[in-house]
């Protein structure tokens, strides 16, 4: 078994001892319930649908771990912690990913073609892939 205490490690870090642990995540939380976290997923949404049309280059893969780990710390600063039996890095990245691909699979529904889908399409030029490429992802915390 993989050790996973690194989330919690995060979590105590980001929370520091004056504030308290408001939940931890289990497996089958939904990213509607924690509004703080589903607005981060929202800001970045077009960034990592962007990162996705370039098919899991070295770039994409960068981009979607810094992702993963600004949640990861989001969320404890917000006091929540993910279960550490239920979720490793990996699988934290992989939620957010299922995240992303539910929405555009509703967009699919829609008629939009967005994401690796569009470039499949033949609706994104190499052109536009190229310039992607050559442009560093942005990690967007929202604040109020």
């Amino acid at each position: 078994a993989k050790d996973h205490s690194f989330l919690l490690d995060v979590t105590r870090a980001e929370c520091g001892p004056d504030k308290k642990l408001k939940l931890i995540l289990r497996k089958k939380f939904s990213w509607k319930n924690y509004p703080e976290l589903e607005e981060f997923l929202i800001a970045n949404r077009e960034e990592y649908l962007r990162h996705s049309t370039l098919n899991y280059t070295m770039q994409q893969k960068k981009y979607n771990n810094k992702l993963t780990e600004r949640m990861i710390q989001l969320a404890a600063e917000h006091g929540y912690a993910f279960d550490e039996t239920d979720f490793s890095f990996v699988t934290v990245r992989d939620r957010i990913r299922c995240y992303y691909k539910s929405y555009v699979q509703s967009m699919k529904k829609k008629g939009k073609v967005i994401g690796y889908a569009a470039r499949k399409a033949g609706l994104v030029t190499s052109e536009e892939l190229e310039e992607s490429a050559h442009t560093s992802g942005k990690i967007f915390v929202p604040t109020h």
